[in-house]
């Protein structure tokens, strides 16, 4: 207990005293500018990727990105989606600025670089410190701007002197991650302070950059197992298919149209409740409702038939003529043949499923592990069937 106290003793003596030139030196941050005074920076800006080969965790420098980049907002500058920008860009450096200039209306580019970023906790106390700089270049890599700074924050029982409740109340404070998220705020605040106002934004960027139309949206039949979901809309922007929770990505097949194929598995025989996005490279967006295609009207859910003993597929159409499934399915069309079936069966309706036996004509033989059974049918050119369970 007494080495206890003299420690304690110890701390108090000489901590204030180690700290106090690093607190000093939070208290105004360094700015270095080239612009001429009263001038404005660019309002469209892309923060550059960050370079996560530093020795800090890469969640901390996720979290000081995130206030910057909010504050920028605040500050009214627009600043492009970093999802774009990492898309577009190779490496921190971003060899790609050009893209991103020509492509995206991006008129400036900012770099966070971040030097420390730690949380210290002492026996009655904590010491938190955030540096970094924030800089500004031109589409010519010219710097225009940079501000250096130094948040900090101190307290707990030993840096809140006389107030021992309010000491114990940061101390708690402190042990989680809240101390790294008001850390982070705080710098974000104070450097973003220090940047000279966003200059108007030009009518071609609020129009091109901002801006975005979603003109149309559809959902076809592209093979007999699969539909295209096509949107157009702004150049250069980001196209969505929303499914409840799950999102995938359209690609730009040409400038304003977006297209993606989807397996006819997340469609239902009523068609399925669906919603397409287009998202500005900037962050505005448009959605608007789609309607998936219900079930091929050849798919196996009403053409299998089973018994205790066989499993026959009438009418498969699995080729790979998709005129042949908007005319629907007819015995006599050669392509409906199946001419092979596969049947799959699990212990438990989640899977995993194995095969269990292959027959080189439309019908097969119940076998005798049958458990959660499933079919797939080939027939003319060897495209596969979506897989329909047997009934018990």
């Amino acid at each position: 207990m007494h080495k206890a106290n003299t420690k304690i003793r110890m701390l108090r003596g000489l901590l204030p005293a180690l700290l106090a030139g690093a607190v000093l030196q939070g208290c105004s941050p360094t700015v270095r500018t080239q612009l001429p005074a009263g001038s404005s920076l660019p309002a469209h800006i892309a923060l550059l990727p960050a370079d996560y080969s530093v020795d800090i965790p890469r969640e901390r420098i996720d979290l000081v990105r995130s206030e910057v980049i909010s504050e920028l907002r605040n500050r009214n500058f627009i600043v492009a989606e970093e999802r774009m920008v990492n898309t577009v860009c190779s490496t921190p450096a971003c060899p790609e600025k050009g893209t991103l200039a020509s492509k995206y209306l991006v008129d400036a580019f900012a770099t966070l670089q971040i030097d420390s970023f730690s949380k210290n906790s002492f026996v009655a106390g904590y010491y938190n410190q955030l540096t970094g700089t924030l800089s500004f270049a031109d589409k010519a890599g010219a710097e225009m701007v940079s501000v250096n700074y130094t948040e900090s924050e101190r307290g707990g029982l030993l840096f809140n002197s006389g107030q021992v409740i309010q000491g114990v109340i940061s101390q708690v404070k402190n042990t989680g991650d809240a101390a790294y998220e008001e850390l982070a705020s705080e710098f974000a605040k104070a450097v973003v302070e220090q940047l000279p106002a966003p200059s108007a934004s030009t009518v071609s960027a609020r129009q091109e950059g901002l801006e975005v139309d979603l003109l149309s949206a559809s959902a076809e039949w592209q093979t007999p197992s699969s539909y295209l979901v096509c949107v157009k809309g702004t150049p250069h922007s980001f196209a969505s298919l929303i499914v409840g929770k799950n999102r995938a990505s359209l690609r730009e097949i040409s400038p304003g149209s977006y297209c993606g194929s989807f397996s006819a598995l997340v469609t239902s025989s009523d068609g399925t409740p669906a919603t397409v996005e287009l998202r500005s490279a900037f962050g505005n967006s448009k959605r608007e409702e789609v309607s998936l295609p219900a079930r091929s009207p050849c798919a196996l859910d009403q053409r299998l038939r089973s018994n205790d003993n066989n499993i026959t597929v009438q009418c498969a159409m699995v080729g790979s003529d998709l005129s042949k499934v908007q005319l629907g399915c007819s015995d006599k069309l050669k392509v409906c043949k199946a001419e092979k079936i596969v049947l799959f069966s699990a212990a438990s309706e989640a899977g995993p499923f194995s095969k269990v036996s292959e027959s080189s004509s439309a019908s097969a033989k119940v076998p005798s592990v049958s458990q959660n059974l499933h079919v797939v049918a080939f027939g003319s050119g060897g495209v596969p069937s979506l897989p329909v369970g047997v009934a018990k």
